[in-house]
């Protein structure tokens, strides 16, 4: 066990409070155990450990991140997540492989759409030229968790959507019966419609093969608006 990560369990247990993990682990199914610390507070808790304790060099947090992932409260894998984006500036193109593996540790939407948004997102926007490949390969793939971060990884991308790409994992999922790859589906569109709508009422339209929970949750925000003619 690292110095760090012994500092961090020191740190964060300080914080712990029973009376509020219990309903936080409920609402995630029992899957994890917490420490209580909810959102709001975490956020503030990350800021002052990170200011008070040197943040290590990307190898050493590599390994760090791992150990966190070991541990068995999910702040800790929230902590690692936001431990890795400290070092957006060098990543290197070998890394996506690592993130890889990150997504596929004690996978749950918590972490798997965190990954995808604070590491993932900003990863592909940097190796523009990985996004395909990689992507179409976790879309392909067994692992629901990998193919939904296939599909959702361009939430926060807007106008710089590849439509090409997100058509491609959405037709390649359409029909699969998870709950969690159906709402990623109707997710990725609904997020997208707010940049361009009728792109997505089109490919509603066309798409015979997506699930009803996907229609509904693409079109959600279209209709909300009453743009829907």
């Amino acid at each position: 066990m690292t110095d760090y990560l012994t500092k961090a369990q020191h740190f964060f247990e300080k914080h712990r409070n029973m009376g509020a993990a219990v309903p936080m682990a409920k609402y995630m199914k029992n899957q994890f155990s917490f420490l209580g610390i909810p959102a709001s507070k975490r956020k503030d808790i990350f800021r002052v450990f990170f200011n008070t304790f040197p943040i290590p060099d990307l190898d050493t947090s590599k390994i760090i991140v791992k150990e966190l992932f070991n541990l068995p409260e999910r702040e800790y894998h929230y902590f690692a997540i936001q431990l890795l984006t400290k070092h957006k500036k060098r990543w290197a193109p070998t890394d996506i492989i690592y993130f890889e593996s990150l997504i596929l540790t004690n996978s749950w939407w918590d972490t798997v759409d965190l990954i995808s948004s604070r590491i993932i997102a900003p990863f592909f926007k940097k190796y523009p030229n990985l996004t395909g490949a990689m992507t179409d390969s976790w879309s392909a793939s067994k692992n629901i968790w990998l193919k939904r971060v296939s599909i959702i990884f361009q939430l926060s991308y807007k106008e710089n959507t590849n439509t090409e790409i997100l058509t491609r994992h959405i037709l390649d999922n359409a029909s699969h019966s998870d709950f969690f790859i159906q709402k990623a589906i109707g997710w990725a569109l609904r997020e997208y419609s707010k940049t361009d709508y009728k792109w997505v009422l089109n490919f509603v339209i066309q798409s015979s093969a997506l699930k009803p929970l996907s229609k509904r949750e693409a079109i959600r925000w279209i209709d909300n608006k009453g743009l829907i003619e």
